[in-house]
C-alpha cells in the first residue's frame, strides 16, 4: 500500500472506498464491457450492486481498499509505522514520557513520598518530622544533579493549553477523521490525508489517558517548575538514589520496582573475637511478591547460602507480608539490614556458614579475605 501512496498515480475515492486505475488488456476489457449495459455513458454505468469497477472521465477504476477498514486495523497492518507515528506525534505535546503516570502510579507514590522520607533526613538533627510532598521534591532537587534538559521540558509539561485544545478537538470531532470526499486524488494528497487520519485515530485512542494527563498537569500548572523537572527525571530514568536509599524500575509496564537501602561497611566477629570487615551492599525488596529482603550485588555472608547476586537473606522467624505498603516496605528493609549487621551470633555460629572455618563448612564460601 505504501508503495502505491509513494507513487505518481491518481486514485479515485468513492463512498469511502479507494479505487485503483484499471490497466486494461484484451481479456480484462471484455470483462469490463460485460459489466456495463451497451448504449449508456461509462461514467453513469456500472454494476448496480457491487460497483467493483466504475468509470470516471473515460477511465476505469477497480475497487481496492475500504478506508475505514484500513484505519481501524492499521496498528496491526503496519505496527512499526503506527508506533513511529504515534511516538513522533505525541512527542510534540510532551506526551511520550511516563511522567503523567507517576502520580497515578500508587506504587511509585508510596516509594517516593512515604518510604523514602523514613530513610532520608532533611536535617542532621535528631528530630524526624513528616515531610510534605513538596518538601520531598525540593529535597530531591537539592541532592540529585538533574540535567538541564528536564527543566526545559518542564515548561512544556506545565503548559496545559495545548492539551486542552487537543481534547476539545477530539470531543468536537465526529467521526474520528474527516472523509477525503469523492473524486480523484493524487498519491501525495491521499498520503497526507491518511497521515492526518492516523494521527486523529491515535489521539482518539489516547483520549482517556489525555484526560487523566490534563488533570495531573493542572495540579502542577501553578507549582514550581523544579518539581515538574524532578518528576520528568524520575519518569525518564526509572531510578534514583539519595543518601544510600534508592529504587530502580523492574518492569515499566507493570509498575514494578526494586527498593533498596545501602548497608555501608560493617564489622562482624567470629568465635575467637577476630574481626571481619564486610563491604557495602544494597539490601532490597521487590514491590511484587515475594516480599522478602534480598541482596542485589554478588555478596557473601553467613546468612546467604551462596556467593552470588539476588540472594534472599536467611531470617528464621521472619513472616513476609502479603501486600506492598509503606509500613511493610520499611519493616522488610530494616529487618534485612539488621539481620546482616547484627543477626550473626559468633557463639552459636548461626546461619548457613560460620565466619571461621570449622569441620563442617561449604568450601566455596570463605571469609578469610574479610579478616582485619
Amino acid at each position: 500500500m505504501w508503495q502505491l501512496l509513494n507513487s505518481d498515480m491518481e486514485f479515485l475515492v468513492e463512498s469511502d472506498f479507494i479505487y485503483l486505475p484499471l490497466l486494461l488488456d484484451p481479456e480484462i476489457e471484455k470483462e469490463v464491457q460485460a459489466l456495463f449495459r451497451p448504449g449508456k455513458p461509462m461514467e453513469n454505468s456500472g454494476h448496480p450492486e457491487s460497483k467493483t469497477i466504475i468509470a470516471h472521465q473515460d477511465r476505469q477504476f477497480v475497487k481496492a481498499l475500504n478506508i475505514h477498514s484500513v484505519l481501524e486495523n492499521y496498528e496491526t497492518i503496519n505496527a512499526y509505522d503506527y508506533k513511529r507515528q504515534r511516538k513522533e506525534f505525541l512527542r510534540k505535546y510532551q506526551l511520550t514520557r511516563e511522567v503523567d503516570g507517576i502520580l497515578l502510579d500508587d506504587t511509585l507514590k508510596t516509594i517516593l513520598f512515604q518510604v523514602m522520607p523514613y530513610f532520608v533526613r532533611k536535617n542532621r538533627g535528631l528530630q524526624r518530622k513528616k515531610l510534605r510532598d513538596e518538601e520531598i521534591l525540593d529535597l530531591v532537587g537539592e541532592k540529585i544533579d538533574i540535567p538541564g534538559k528536564y527543566y526545559k521540558e518542564a515548561k512544556t509539561f506545565r503548559d496545559v493549553e495545548p492539551l486542552k485544545a487537543i481534547l476539545k478537538g477530539l470531543e468536537n470531532q465526529k467521526p474520528i477523521f474527516k472523509s477525503p470526499g469523492n473524486g480523484l486524488l493524487s498519491a501525495h494528497q491521499l498520503r497526507d490525508w491518511f497521515h492526518e487520519a492516523v494521527h486523529a485515530k491515535i489521539l482518539a485512542s489516547e483520549h482517556d489517558r489525555l484526560t487523566k494527563a490534563l488533570q495531573i498537569r493542572l495540579q502542577f500548572s501553578q507549582a514550581k517548575p523544579e518539581h515538574a523537572a524532578t518528576l520528568l527525571y524520575i519518569a525518564d530514568t526509572g531510578s534514583m538514589e539519595m543518601d544510600g536509599f534508592g529504587f530502580t524500575r523492574k518492569n515499566a509496564y507493570k509498575g514494578e520496582y526494586f527498593v533498596y537501602k545501602r548497608i555501608g561497611e560493617y564489622v562482624l566477629k567470629d568465635y575467637s573475637a577476630r574481626s571481619y570487615l564486610f563491604p557495602d551492599c544494597r539490601v532490597a525488596l521487590s514491590t511484587y511478591t515475594p516480599f522478602r529482603p534480598f541482596v542485589m550485588e554478588k555478596y557473601k555472608h553467613p546468612f546467604l547460602l551462596r556467593h552470588k547476586s539476588g540472594q534472599e537473606i536467611c531470617m528464621k522467624h521472619f513472616a513476609p507480608p502479603h501486600e506492598f505498603t509503606a509500613e511493610n516496605a520499611i519493616r522488610i528493609l530494616e529487618e534485612g539490614l539488621t539481620a546482616l549487621r547484627y543477626g550473626y551470633d559468633a557463639r552459636r555460629r548461626n546461619g548457613y556458614h560460620s565466619l571461621e572455618r570449622t569441620w563442617v563448612y561449604i568450601p566455596t564460601i570463605d571469609f578469610e579475605d574479610y579478616r582485619i
